[in-house]
C-alpha cells in the first residue's frame, strides 16, 4: 500500500483543523421544537409533551414556553456563549444546540421547580432546504421590508412535499437551489435589520459595541431589573449592534461611541439596581 508522505499527511490534518463547523445561523434555530418534558420539584402543572415555536421577529428572538403550560409565557432571547438565555420575572431560560436539529431546554423557576428537554424540530432531510423554510420564515415576520418577501408560504409548503420525496442526484440539485434561494433572502433580511451580519469579521467589529454585547447579556439575567426594563434595554442594544454590523469603516467610531455611552448608562443602571458583575 503506498504511503503518503509525512509532510502531506500533516498538512491534511493542519487544514482538518483550520477548517472549524460555521456558527449555527438563525435559520438553525428558527421553528417549531418538539419533545417530551421532565419536570422536577414542581408544584405547578405542566405538559409531558409540548411543541414550543422559536421565532425570530424584527431583529429579536424569542422562544415561546406557553404551550408547556404552568403560566409559561414567551420570552426574548440574549445570545449566550452560542446558545441563548432568557429571564422573565421569576423563570430562567437556557438553549444550547448539541447537534443539527435538536436544541436543550433548561427553565429554572426561583421556587426550585425545574423543566429539562431535548427537542426536535422536523426536517425534509436536506439540511439547505431546512434553513430556507427558517429564512422565510423569518422573512414573514420582517415588517422592516419595503419590497414584497422573496419566498411565499403556500409555494414552500407544496415544494416540501417535493422535498421529501426527492432522492439521489436530485436532493443534491435541490440542496443546491435551496441554499441559492436561502443566501438570498438572508442578505434581505440583514441589509432590514432582522437578521444579524454572518460575516463573524463583522459581527466582531466595535470594541466598546462587543463589550455593550456582553453587558447586554448579563442584564438579561438580572432578576433585581423589572423584566419590562430589561426588555427594552436589550431593544436598544440590538439597535446599536446591528449599526456595528452594518457600518462603513467612516461611521464605525461614531458608533462604537454610541455604544460606549450606552454601557455606561448601562453599567450604572446595573450598579443601582445590584446585578452581579
Amino acid at each position: 500500500m503506498r504511503r503518503l508522505p509525512v509532510v502531506s499527511v500533516l498538512a491534511a490534518a493542519a487544514g482538518a483543523l483550520a477548517a472549524p463547523q460555521p456558527a449555527p445561523s438563525w435559520a438553525d434555530w428558527v421553528g417549531d421544537w418538539s419533545g417530551k418534558l421532565k419536570w422536577t420539584s414542581c408544584s405547578i402543572d405542566g405538559e409531558e409533551r409540548a411543541t414550543l415555536p422559536l421565532e425570530a421577529v424584527d431583529g429579536t428572538l424569542a422562544f415561546d414556553l406557553a404551550p408547556a403550560g404552568a403560566a409559561l409565557s414567551s420570552m426574548a432571547l440574549a445570545e449566550d456563549n452560542g446558545g441563548w438565555t432568557a429571564q422573565y420575572a421569576d423563570v430562567t431560560l437556557r438553549l444550547k444546540r448539541p447537534k443539527p436539529d435538536t436544541i436543550e431546554l433548561a427553565v429554572d423557576l426561583e421556587s426550585g421547580c425545574q423543566v429539562r428537554a431535548t427537542l426536535a424540530r422536523d426536517s425534509v432531510g436536506i439540511a439547505a432546504c431546512d434553513q430556507l423554510s427558517a429564512w422565510a420564515r423569518i422573512e414573514s415576520h420582517c415588517t422592516k421590508l419595503s419590497r414584497p418577501p422573496l419566498e411565499n408560504a403556500a409555494r414552500l409548503v407544496r415544494q416540501r412535499a417535493e422535498w421529501l420525496k426527492a432522492r439521489g442526484e436530485a436532493r443534491t440539485k435541490l440542496a443546491a437551489q435551496c441554499s441559492a434561494r436561502s443566501a438570498k433572502v438572508e442578505q434581505e433580511l440583514v441589509a432590514a435589520g432582522c437578521a444579524p451580519n454572518p460575516d463573524p469579521a463583522i459581527g466582531m467589529r466595535g470594541a466598546e459595541c462587543q463589550a455593550l454585547r456582553g453587558l447586554s447579556a448579563r442584564l438579561q439575567r438580572c432578576s433585581s431589573l423589572p423584566s419590562d426594563d430589561r426588555d427594552t434595554y436589550a431593544r436598544e442594544v440590538l439597535v446599536l449592534l446591528a449599526a456595528a454590523q452594518g457600518a462603513d469603516k467612516e461611521s464605525l467610531p461614531v458608533v462604537d461611541g454610541e455604544c460606549r455611552r450606552a454601557r455606561d448608562r448601562l453599567f450604572a443602571i446595573a450598579k443601582q439596581a445590584g446585578c452581579p458583575p
